[in-house]
């Protein structure tokens, strides 16, 4: 007897679990709108809380299609939800704009997304605003600037032309960039890794930069972490900052206070290398190269290849002072300021 009675009350269970999943309602809203290509020259996206797709699919049209989809209670409240967001396009001379608004009496416990996406020719100016959502660039060869807050920055190809314009704000979020030209960075609280760039322009905090390749970059950073495999230049005033470079082949100016500067190998023909430290390790890998070598610690010492050092060397309390010459043949100029950090200049 009480056999059965477990078994009715899980039927009942189930059947009351049921009901409520038929009670679920998921609907959805779209907008629609295309104009030719040669109609626009500028697009302009402003969303919350869903994704910004940005195609390059070939043909004769500027597309935009957004799906706003809720999940409520019952159909009723889906309703009511979905009547509380709309989505603005609008075509004034060649720029296209378009803007979700929300109601601010909005509530909702449940899930909800407006989506955005767009086929637009590569060659188009881009502005994206989006804020709780995924921005997903395919290529770029126009302007571009793209503010993503709490959510993750995507793109392929970003290769608007060095008189051009490409900016990416990013905070609270993940980026990954395979190709990009010349780019603007200020980014908060987030990590980002980029295959290849030409030039950067780095504003950071409490950040992750990973770049595999690059040909010259400027930072100005607190409590980040940099990584360059492949890097030619660098020019850097930073704090609490460590930056590692496996490469590095033309130049280097660093101003850090309690941070650390890596360098594992120095290209043979470097133009120069100018670091201001203070409170931090400086490690700079110039086994293979020859150098004029001009050095001063204060609180800390500087190591370097002596057997092949011609100059004058001081040592008077607490500061060392070397200047001088490092190996047979002509090479670039090492400058290095140092207090209470180490400087290595041989492995």
């Amino acid at each position: 007897m009480r056999t059965l009675k477990r078994i009715a009350a899980l039927f009942l269970i189930g059947v009351l679990s049921a009901g409520t999943t038929v009670l679920a309602e998921e609907k959805t809203k779209e907008f629609r709108e295309s104009w030719l290509n040669n109609e626009v020259s500028s697009l302009e996206i402003d969303n919350r809380f869903g994704e910004v797709k940005i195609n390059n699919i070939e043909g004769d049209s500027v597309i935009i299609h957004v799906e706003i989809t809720v999940d409520a209670p019952n159909e009723r409240k889906a309703d009511e939800l979905l009547d509380m967001i709309e989505v603005n396009i609008r075509k004034s001379g060649s720029l296209v704009k378009a803007v979700t608004e929300i109601e601010r009496n909005f509530k909702s416990q449940r899930k909800f997304s407006i989506d955005y996406e767009v086929n637009i020719p590569s060659d188009k100016d881009l502005k994206i605003n989006n804020k709780y959502g995924n921005t997903i660039v395919g290529r770029l060869t126009g302007n571009g600037e793209f503010i993503c807050k709490y959510g993750n920055f995507t793109a392929y190809e970003l290769t608007t032309p060095e008189s051009g314009s490409l900016n990416l704000t990013l905070a609270y979020g993940n980026a990954n960039i395979g190709e990009v030209s010349h780019m603007d960075v200020d980014v908060s609280y987030s990590p980002i890794d980029i295959e290849e760039a030409s030039s950067l322009n780095i504003e950071s905090k409490y950040s992750n930069i990973t770049v595999e390749e690059c040909k010259s970059v400027i930072i100005e950073s607190k409590y980040d972490k940099f990584k360059f495999e492949e890097l030619e230049s660098l020019s850097a005033q930073i704090k609490y900052t460590n930056i590692k470079i496996e490469e590095l082949a033309k130049s280097l100016k660093v101003e850090s206070g309690y941070g650390g500067i890596k360098v594992e190998e120095v290209g043979p023909n470097f133009d120069f290398i100018d670091i201001t430290n203070s409170y931090g390790q400086i490690s700079l890998g110039l086994d293979d190269a020859s150098y004029s070598l001009d050095a001063s610690c204060d609180y800390c010492g500087v190591s370097y290849p002596e057997d092949e050092f011609t100059g004058n060397r001081i040592k008077d309390n607490h500061k060392s002072t070397v200047v001088g010459k490092v190996g047979s043949g002509d090479g670039g100029q090492v400058t290095v300021r140092s207090r209470y950090g180490d400087i290595k200049l041989d492995e």
